[in-house]
């Protein structure tokens, strides 16, 4: 997990999940976020918008998705009508995702992000994902409080 600084809450998530806590470094977030991905060796690296609350079960979810059902990417998305503009205003960049889980070789495959951009790094990282025909699972909270009540069962 990338982390601007590390939190209480961040370091329960990553034990609770066996991630690895990376403290962001300089740069733009292109570079900080491959930065981060080059400095572990895990197979699945997870992007998490610091200012969000997944909805609860979401990395297992998307674990499952990655894993049982073969998808290369997960990716929990606010589509446009669901945004509102003022929570624009706190999500980092302007990004319209909120987390982003992806396999290591597909990652590798398409370059890690653009490195010359702060903004957008995920939209334009998914679509090289499906241009290079990754299998790519997009995802809105909606459908995360579902898919989450669907795992307790």
């Amino acid at each position: 997990m990338l982390v601007d600084k590390i939190r209480t809450r961040c370091t329960v998530l990553a034990e609770r999940h066996n991630a690895q806590l990376l403290e962001r470094c300089g740069g733009t977030r292109g570079q900080r976020y491959n930065v981060c991905a080059n400095r572990t060796q895990a197979n699945t690296l997870i992007f998490i918008d610091p200012l969000v609350e997944l909805p609860a079960g979401w990395l297992a979810w998307a674990e499952r998705a990655m894993f049982e059902r073969s998808w290369d990417a997960v990716a929990l998305t606010m589509i446009g009508t669901m945004k509102l503009s003022w929570l624009s205003r706190f999500l980092s960049a302007g990004s319209d995702t909120l987390a982003l889980s992806v396999k290591r070789q597909w990652f590798e495959r398409v370059g890690g992000f653009d490195v010359e951009r702060e903004q957008g790094i995920e939209s334009d990282f998914l679509l090289r994902l499906v241009a290079c025909h990754a299998r790519v699972l997009n995802q809105t909270p909606e459908v995360s409080r579902t898919t989450s009540r669907e795992l307790h069962r």
